[in-house]
């Protein structure tokens, strides 16, 4: 089953896919035969003189992930559309330049979606690098409106009346200036975890920054109200257009985490076998030994719940030899017909795989009992004794002995009604309560299940789920105990083995026009540039439903929900599992 190779191997992928989502001036719309504008083209979104740009270590693991450079650009182009959007009031709707009546009153939202991404951040898997100590964290979004000669800002604007929304208490906005008709304001990151931790003078660590980022939404929305026509300037039939940028970064000023025992013996040895090790996290972690306590009880039943299984298919194992016993003469007699082997499986079945740890369901995991469902460990289930050598055949699990019982059993019914003809109907007809009995002991045996579907892959999974879940929980007690006890570390630490250091790790972004939006930006100006951001309105003196109150339209979602800095948090995680990537400046901590 899952072992920690694997479980590297799992990081190391995600990472790949995940720093394959950065922006880059070498990525195409497929509509567009010029070039994405890259991050870096307002100041917050450029690249600090002396740090990393990720975006550096993106185009090393793309060089070799694609056999051409054209589907790495449409490979690239899937991860990273970044839409930006201005939308009137709440409208959503694009196909047409909306017509707003000279007297109303405007708000303007500008918005960030990011849902694809969540699509390249779904397999990370938090585990060790959850506990990689973070230092130095920030993140920060601008969002700059420009409203047209023509329109006037009826309120002063505030950091009261600006709102942001799907912020939750992640993101709030800092600061908002006002110089002529531009307006820009600045949301920054104010995890209230990391004020905790400031203050408590305690590490804090990736899994709170992927706590605190869980609940932003999947995008972010700044809306600025009371915007108005200047009826000195403007008339009905006029066409303005409100033009805005969106950028953001994330900054972490050194991330350190542990490296670890691949063989993962010292975890096995301090916690698998001493469950009650976990007792001490019960009020560090609440939600977490909650969740290991749930899993504890479900790898209990499902444990009880195989061992059923395997009572029955001993039972009909049991049940099978007796009836081929008591009537070997009309075995014998369809057995006689078969053109290869006249015999049955015998003395394949071997006790212990009907055996299973009810009363300590742990020793699935210490004693590697999983292997009795199916074997995972680098033997086969089954030795058919197709060669001299090798006969008998022999069951090596429990899905082994239903796949030999499950072919006994179905041998004599399949001579009779294909092998039979040298046989006459009388004596078929006599024979035929036997063959009866063996489909009815065959149709049983269907029951039990294989290698893909039915009772045993149904109960094997959810066995193998709550182990994999308490296994998950060990890990991460067992780095949080390895924080809190050696703070200079984030992770698991071994003796010999040490930590990486990453500094000064920045990327930066910059959103374009969402595809939505582009209909208008043409009908507007055929020669406009379609990636820039801006939403249009048309002047006039008919009566319109107020632009504040337009009723709501879904936008139309393109991928999972997520949001950009979770996506950035992706990356810092894998980088604190791949410590191959020479492009990042890193030192050994001893």
């Amino acid at each position: 089953m899952k072992n920690l190779t694997r479980y590297v191997l799992s990081i190391a992928l995600s990472a790949i896919l995940v720093l394959s989502a950065i922006p880059s001036a070498a990525v195409v719309h497929a509509d567009d035969n010029q070039a994405l504008p890259g991050a870096g083209k307002h100041a917050v979104s450029k690249t600090p003189e002396g740090w990393y740009d990720l975006r550096e270590v993106l185009a090393v693991l793309l060089s070799g992930s694609f056999d051409s450079e054209e589907k790495a650009k449409e490979e690239y182009e899937k991860l990273t559309r970044l839409d930006g959007d201005i939308l009137l009031g709440t409208d959503t709707q694009h196909k047409e330049i909306k017509a707003v009546n000279i007297n109303d009153t405007m708000n303007f939202t500008g918005t960030l979606r990011v849902d694809v991404i969540k699509k390249a951040v779904g397999m990370i898997t938090p585990g060790v690098g959850a506990f990689a100590k973070l230092d130095g964290v920030s993140s920060q979004f601008v969002a700059e409106f420009v409203i047209p000669d023509g329109m006037i800002y009826s309120k002063k604007l505030t950091k009261a009346n600006v709102k942001l929304k799907n912020a939750k208490d992640i993101f709030e906005v800092t600061d908002v200036k006002v110089d002529g008709q531009k307006v820009t304001v600045t949301m920054d990151f104010v995890d209230p975890a990391l004020k905790k931790a400031h203050k408590e003078n305690k590490p804090y660590i990736a899994r709170d920054l992927n706590n605190a980022l869980n609940k932003v939404g999947s995008h972010l929305e700044v809306t600025i109200p009371g915007v108005k026509f200047d009826k000195t300037k403007v008339k009905a039939g006029d066409v303005l257009t409100v033009k805005g940028a969106l950028s953001g970064n994330y900054k972490m000023g050194k991330l350190v985490t542990a490296h670890y025992d691949p063989r993962m013996k010292t975890l096995r040895d301090e916690y698998l076998k001493t469950p009650s090790k976990v007792e001490k996290f019960k009020n560090i972690m609440p939600a977490e030994y909650q969740d290991y306590q749930t899993q504890v009880t479900k790898l209990g039943q499902a444990v009880e719940d195989i061992q059923k299984l395997a009572d029955e298919v001993k039972a009909l194992r049991d049940e099978f030899n007796k009836f081929v016993a008591d009537n070997k003469a009309v075995i014998d007699r369809y057995l006689n017909n078969d053109p290869y082997d006249k015999t049955l499986y015998e003395n394949y079945s071997d006790d212990k795989n009907f055996e299973f740890p009810t009363g300590e369901p742990f020793k699935m995991m210490t004693e590697r009992l999983y292997n009795r469902t199916y074997q995972h460990d680098g033997h086969s289930d089954i030795d058919y004794g197709n060669k001299a050598a090798n006969r008998p055949a022999k069951a090596y699990s429990l899905y082994g002995e239903i796949n030999l019982l499950r072919n006994n059993i179905a041998k004599v019914p399949k001579l009779y009604n294909h092998w039979s003809r040298n046989i006459s109907d009388e004596q078929k007809a006599k024979d035929k309560p036997v063959i009866d009995k063996l489909e009815e002991m065959l149709e049983k045996s269907s029951t039990f299940g294989d290698n893909e579907k039915g009772r045993l892959h149904e109960l094997a999974s959810r066995e193998f789920e709550a182990r994999d879940a308490i296994v998950d929980m060990y890990i991460d007690s067992f780095a949080l105990q390895e924080l809190l006890t050696n703070p200079q570390y984030g992770g698991i630490r071994y003796d010999n083995v040490g930590a990486s250091e990453y500094s000064k790790m920045f990327i930066g972004w910059d959103a374009v026009q969402s595809e939505a939006g582009r209909d208008s930006v043409l009908e507007n100006d055929a020669n406009a540039d379609k990636r820039a951001i801006q939403l249009t309105v048309k002047v006039t003196e008919d009566k319109t439903k107020a632009p504040g109150k337009v009723t709501k339209k879904k936008s139309p979602v393109t991928g999972d929900g997520t949001n950009i800095t979770l996506y950035t948090l992706g990356i810092l995680i894998a980088l604190g599992s791949i410590v191959v990537l020479t492009v990042i400046r890193k030192r050994k901590v001893r």
